[in-house]
């Protein structure tokens, strides 16, 4: 939760920025519209809606409260404006500022801030001696919503309207500040000021507004705004606004309101800027202890302070809300009144403040949702990505939180992003069929727990088979078939049946074998009984709950061995070449690699042993060993790479055996050749 409550979101994209974009009212009015977060007071504590706020939490008729006086900043002075410039852009942006302001609002209501306080005049922006220092009178900058006539500045009210709106929208109050010192000096006509935005807010039907009317006003400023005459101009607000807004004014840290101020404003305002917890809690009980609090008592609210939790607690065990400030530096990272300003909970101050607020006032759990996003289909043992949205119940994108996948007892867990999205895979081990998935949520101390479920077609994985075995058969020999079966053509599938065929129709011959831990079978036919010449072997895998069917092939050769003796021809052919197998003419006509053969040899190798690719052979010269007749239209023929004679014997060698197809014409003597085509090779 530590990483949800700090994400930096710098988009205006959450549902509290989308209800400002497009609002553009005039200086003089707001637009009119139905307010849902109604503040009101009764007796000392606050109700919103016309219930009680954190209602069983501790901050109970409390406004938990974080001062952001900079969210509409800007500065009209030209010479100091880059004072506050981005350190990505390099350049200062009021709308910006907004914008990544409302987009935490959702955040800051989760976490049981029920009130903001918005200045008109911003606050102290500089905090980054020697350069950047509030001087003790006016200031150099222009920070100010109204121009010195009174009037108001359009573009600070459109930011102002935005504002209010997206915190109604959110569940919580603004207390718009009207004058800061160092700046009040800038607005000749005050008075005229203080009715300006009195009507404007009055116009634009907000429900959710208090009036700060001065911060601090015993710090210097002019007769109007001073505290001695804060009673007038706080009634003065009252009145234009017909009671319809609740007025109130500041002092300095451990300043205590006048007797007059009290017995007129609504609320009354308390700061506790360098007062340590016990300072802070006399300064409370004083308050109450003062006859003009006790003739009327009503809220107290500390709207001004420090970072200090143990101040924090102490405001609200009194009864008191207790408000953040934490100037920071001017570098976009720390604090929340040094523009340019990082609104996110990124700080461990901020976080401290943020959850502990939580703790006091916030709610018990805020709902959420998951949208499911990811597969919903995918092959067995192949990874499916798993995705889901979590998002909470104003929309907004919850991230860094887990979110776990579930299908058919097989897990994974994915974190959210920055878009709440959280993914991860799965590889399903599961037969086919359509299983529920379901993407769940755990939930924590903020956020209630949420699943989906969503259904999921869990499809046989692809099964390849790649044929290993013998393609060339002698006729009445025995067929070694082999095959691997594997997924994806990668990984070995083991124990399933492997179907082998060799041949078609009603000849065909078949044998089967299951596959080994390696993916491999094999199986052998004897007696092999089939047509002479080109054929196939087939193996086929008939698929299960699991993989797909596969089947592979390869082009098959049928032959026989001579019923005894081999023929001889030279220097191994490709195939599909015409050869010369037996003839009186056989050494002239078959070259070797070692030599001339010896005349008298015809081709034909009377040798009692089937040949064999590196065996020997030898035979006598001359037709004294006749060749058989007739021959089989296939037949398996020696390469020999050299024929020699010793004494009446010749011998050779056995490079090469190859399948001839034999032509017509052939006859067992000499006289009649025996010629035919490569059609295959046995070995090697």
């Amino acid at each position: 939760m530590k990483g949800y409550r700090s994400i930096v979101v710098l988009v205006a994209a959450l549902l509290s920025a989308s209800v400002a974009v497009g609002l553009q009212p005039g200086a003089g009015s707001a637009t009119v519209s139905a307010s849902q977060t109604v503040v009101s007071i009764q007796g000392t504590r606050f109700l919103i809606d016309g219930r009680l706020t954190s209602p069983g939490k501790p901050a109970e008729g409390q406004l938990l409260n974080t001062r952001m006086a900079q969210a509409i900043f800007d500065d009209d002075n030209p010479a100091t404006v880059g004072d506050w410039a981005y350190p990505d852009t390099h350049q200062w942006d009021p709308q910006r500022n907004t914008n990544e302001f409302l987009a935490m609002l959702p955040t800051y209501a989760q976490h049981g801030i029920r009130m903001i306080t918005v200045g008109l005049q911003g606050g102290c922006p500089a905090h980054t001696p020697p350069a950047l220092t509030c001087p003790g009178g006016d200031h150099p900058w222009t920070v100010s919503a109204f121009n010195a006539d009174g009037s108001l500045k359009p573009a600070w009210m459109t930011r102002l309207d935005q504002v209010i709106r997206a915190a109604d929208h959110n569940g919580i109050v603004v207390m718009v500040q009207f004058f800061y010192h160092g700046q009040e000096s800038k607005v000749a006509d005050q008075f005229t000021a203080v009715n300006k935005i009195t009507d404007w807010l009055v116009s634009g039907g907000y429900r959710n507004v208090l009036v700060e009317t001065a911060n601090e006003c015993n710090a210097g400023f002019s007769s109007y705004l001073d505290c001695s005459n804060e009673a007038n101009v706080v009634k003065q607000v009252q009145d234009r606004s017909g009671g319809t807004l609740e007025v109130t004014v500041s002092f300095t840290g451990g300043g205590m309101p006048s007797d007059d101020v009290i017995g007129q404003e609504d609320l009354v305002l308390l700061h506790g800027n360098g007062q340590t917890t016990q300072q802070l809690s006399d300064l409370i009980n004083g308050l109450k202890g003062k006859a003009a609090y006790q003739a009327n008592p009503k809220p107290v609210v500390v709207n001004e302070d420090s970072v200090s939790l143990d101040n924090m607690n102490a405001s609200v065990a009194a009864g008191v809300s207790w408000g953040y400030l934490d100037t920071g530096v001017n570098d976009y990272l720390n604090g929340y009144q040094s523009p340019p300003v990082n609104w996110t909970i990124n700080t461990d101050a901020k976080r401290a403040f943020f959850d502990n607020a939580l703790r006091l006032a916030g709610p018990n759990s805020v709902a959420t949702a998951i949208t499911y996003s990811g597969a919903t289909s995918g092959d067995d043992h192949d990874p499916a990505a798993m995705s889901a949205r979590l998002q909470d119940l104003q929309g907004s994108a919850v991230p860094d939180v887990p979110i776990d996948f579930a299908l058919g007892g097989q897990t994974c867990t994915g974190v959210t992003n920055a878009a709440g999205v959280a993914a991860c895979a799965i590889s399903p081990s599961l037969a086919a069929g359509t299983y529920p998935l379901i993407a769940s949520f755990a939930g924590t101390s903020l956020l209630q727990p949420s699943r989906t479920t969503a259904s999921f077609a869990v499809t046989r994985e692809e099964a390849a088979l790649a044929y290993s075995g013998d393609t060339s058969v002698a006729l009445g020999g025995t067929a070694h078939l082999a095959a691997s079966l594997r997924e994806d053509g990668q990984s070995a599938i083991a124990g399933r049946a492997i179907g082998f065929t060799l041949g078609a129709g009603a000849s065909a011959q078949t044998c089967t074998a299951a596959t080994d831990a390696s993916g491999n079978a094999s199986c052998a036919i004897s007696g092999v009984n089939q047509p002479f010449g080109p054929g196939e072997v087939r193996a086929t895998f008939a698929g299960d709950t699991v993989y797909q069917p596969a089947s592979t092939s390869a082009a098959s050769m049928i032959f026989a061995y001579l019923p005894a003796g081999v023929f001889v021809i030279g220097e191994k052919p490709a195939s599909g070449t015409s050869v010369t197998f037996w003839s009186s003419q056989w050494a002239g006509l078959n070259r070797l690699g070692g030599g001339s053969a010896p005349a008298g040899f015809k081709g034909f190798a009377a040798w009692a042993s089937l040949p064999a690719c590196g065996a020997g052979w030898m035979t006598r010269p001359g037709n004294s060993e006749a060749p058989p007749a007739p021959l089989p239209p296939y037949m398996a023929v020696i390469v020999a790479s050299n024929v020699s004679k010793t004494g009446s014997v010749v011998s050779g060698d056995t490079a090469a055996i190859v399948i001839v197809k034999t032509d017509s014409g052939y006859a067992p003597d000499p006289g009649h050749p025996g010629t035919g085509i490569v059609a295959g090779v046995i070995c090697p």
